[in-house]
């Protein structure tokens, strides 16, 4: 395919020759994952594009990426915390992925290699089986009970269950106010099933002015 359309691709889109290849491998992907699947292709939405070494870098003095868009090359700010800025820093990455989101905004996800530790030798081992009633008991008869996590489990099934049934059924404004009761609620559901807050991944955001298309897709 990237013999066959690779020219007519870079003269109609404007795109780069890299950005054009990735272009490409994308589409083929897709193509590839319809046939496995069995499954027909009707339209393919440009929601996410990856990017290697030669169109991307990250400058850690003022945590900003420099990305190869539609136009040229654009270095833009990140909105990162300094959980994502100590995972990021001193790692060089040399891949990303670059998403669109519904309401507009972006995000960056930054690819950092990370060497693994070489496993421990140890003659002591122990053998743990993972359930509902019993969140581990091991081989050494020593077991934690899961009671406390299905109780908590089991009410939000309840709660959730009766928020989406009023987000369905009732007034605009008891709509609205039950869809911000459910996503607060997911995330204190899982909070409350750890016993710990959760914490965020190692994505990197930032919000440009809101775009109905990906800057590097161009309609014509």
């Amino acid at each position: 395919m990237q013999k066959l359309l690779y020219h007519d691709v870079r003269n109609r889109f404007g795109l780069s020759a890299n950005l054009a290849i990735q272009a490409i491998r994308r589409v083929c992907d897709n193509r590839k994952a319809a046939h496995t699947n069995k499954s027909k292709v009707v339209e393919f939405d440009a929601t996410s594009i990856p990017y290697d070494a030669r169109i991307f870098s990250l400058r850690e003095a003022d945590w900003t990426v420099s990305l190869t868009l539609l136009y040229g090359r654009e270095r833009l700010a990140l909105m990162a915390g300094s959980y994502q800025r100590d995972k990021l820093a001193g790692r060089a990455p040399k891949a990303a992925q670059l998403c669109l989101h519904r309401d507009g905004s972006y995000t960056i996800h930054i690819q950092i290699e990370v060497p693994t530790e070489p496993p421990v030798l140890t003659d002591k081992a122990i053998g743990v089986d993972l359930g509902r009633t019993d969140l581990a008991y091991t081989s050494r008869g020593k077991s934690w009970s899961g009671e406390q996590i299905r109780r908590v489990r089991d009410r939000y099934s309840r709660l959730r269950a009766a928020l989406e049934r009023k987000a369905t059924k009732g007034t605009r404004s008891t709509r609205r106010r039950c869809r911000g009761l459910l996503r607060r609620l997911s995330g204190r559901e899982r909070s409350d099933s750890s016993g710990k807050p959760t914490t965020r991944s190692a994505t990197t955001l930032w919000r440009p002015p809101k775009a109905k298309v990906p800057w590097w897709y161009s309609k014509t």
